[in-house]
């Protein structure tokens, strides 16, 4: 059995029309001026962000990305004994939530597997690309069902870097949506550390704001206790995968610790085969910085967006499987895709 680690970044929800870093603040904004009533807690956020110009007087600081913001603003708070405050949580949950592309119930079709989530085209290849690692098939007969795709010998799990709600909110939807025989729940491992995989584990290094539990991207992580059990577990998920992907994830400078918790799971693993990345780069410093990280042999790495891959995992797997006709669709093809999007 192959067991397949997937770590994404801002990279994976970008595509649904979510914020990055680099533009939160700005679609923020945007937000805030559509319906200022609605958003009190954000001009008190866009005050604070001001105060903390006053520091561009003596350094170079970009305070139009988020991590840099907070990054100043729990420092000052770190060393007065308090944590984020209120209003940045607030504010980071509220941005995320209002750009979360809901998922929309689909209406019965002849071709009801090209459109599955009823949503765009992006909405619905990622959509496909999270159902292929929750290991579903679906049976179509009178109605359509999900079912153990038992033939796929590969286990899947998901490290998140980010803090919405894409993989639940697809999952919910798979849920409530359709039938299922399925041994497990149609949903992703998320409280301990399963050894023998049977659901996808999905580990959020930086909270959720399903639970407004925001571990902001900086240098105090180890200062919050909440995500400690999430740390252990990702650890355990690292240790035990023989293939690591990142999706979206332009490892940046700054990201000391997720490379030292990559450091420390892959000394103690025995079974780690290959090394991916698939991130878009358009001036090559993103590979650069991989290349300069990993000295695997077969690290390959793939100038494309997430979106690609999915679409290419539906079209080549799930939309085009010979069992289509027979009523059974699956993701049994998933990883022969993979493979060949990854050398073509």
């Amino acid at each position: 059995m192959e067991r397949v680690t997937y770590i994404v970044g801002a990279g994976f929800s970008a595509p649904l029309g979510l914020p990055v870093m680099s533009n939160f603040v700005e679609k923020s904004k945007d937000l805030y001026f559509s319906n200022p009533e609605k958003y009190p807690v954000f001009k008190k956020v866009f005050d604070q962000i001001k105060e903390l110009s006053y520091a561009k007087n003596y350094y170079s600081t970009d305070l139009l990305n988020i991590e840099e913001i907070l990054s100043i603003q729990e420092m000052a708070d770190f060393l007065e004994g308090r944590r984020l405050s209120n209003d940045f949580t607030s504010y980071i949950v509220d941005t995320i939530s209002a750009y979360t592309p809901d998922l929309l119930p689909r209406e019965r079709a002849a071709n009801w597997y090209s459109h599955v989530f009823g949503g765009s085209r992006e909405t619905e290849a990622l959509g496909l690309f999270v159902a292929s690692l929750l290991g579903i098939a679906f049976e179509s007969g009178e109605g359509t069902r999900i079912v153990d795709d038992t033939v796929n010998n590969t286990k899947y799990s998901v490290i998140s870097l980010n803090y919405d709600m894409v993989f639940e909110n697809y999952a919910d939807f798979l849920s409530s949506t359709f039938e299922s025989n399925k041994a497990n729940n149609v949903s992703f491992e998320t409280d301990s550390y399963d050894p023998e995989w049977r659901n996808c584990h999905l580990a959020k290094l930086h909270g959720s704001v399903h639970k407004g539990d925001i571990v902001p991207p900086t240098w105090a992580k180890g200062t919050h206790p909440s995500i400690v059990n999430t740390w252990k577990n990702a650890y355990q998920i690292l240790k035990n995968s023989n293939r690591i992907r990142f999706i979206g994830y332009s490892l940046p400078v700054a990201d000391s610790y997720l490379k030292y918790l990559l450091k420390s799971a892959v000394v103690d693993a025995p079974h780690l085969k290959s090394l991916d990345v698939i991130c878009l780069d358009g001036y090559g410093e993103v590979r650069e910085r991989y290349e300069s990280f990993f000295s695997l042999s077969n690290f390959r790495f793939k100038n494309a967006s997430i979106t690609d891959l999915a679409i290419a995992i539906a079209k080549g797997s799930f939309l085009a499987t010979a069992d289509i006709r027979g009523g059974l669709s699956h993701f049994r093809n998933a990883e022969k895709v993979y493979d060949e999007f990854m050398r073509s």
